[in-house]
């Protein structure tokens, strides 16, 4: 499975997405983005999946618009995030 991260603009988008999510059995967490992945402060939904598109067809569908897409990757304990929406 991949980790990946759904970045929105506001936390009440972000709870809306999560609700969303978990309604179609897909499980996520509600966290700060990392200050360095977009320039203003904003929450994302993490999760695990071998398919980030059901859950991003999911969020079209009840027209939640979301900042980025990032798939985390880790090299030597870090993380890192590539931008794939």
């Amino acid at each position: 499975m991949n980790e990946y991260v759904i970045a929105f603009s506001s936390f009440y988008r972000a709870v809306y997405a999560q609700e969303r999510l978990q309604e179609n059995r897909i499980r996520s967490t509600l966290k700060k983005l990392p200050p360095d992945l977009l320039r203003s402060c904003g929450y994302a939904v993490y999760l695990k999946t071998n398919s980030i598109f059901s859950a991003l067809d999911i969020l079209e569908k009840n027209q939640i618009l979301a900042r980025g897409v990032y798939e985390i990757e880790y090299f030597n304990g870090t993380a890192n995030y590539k931008q794939i929406a």
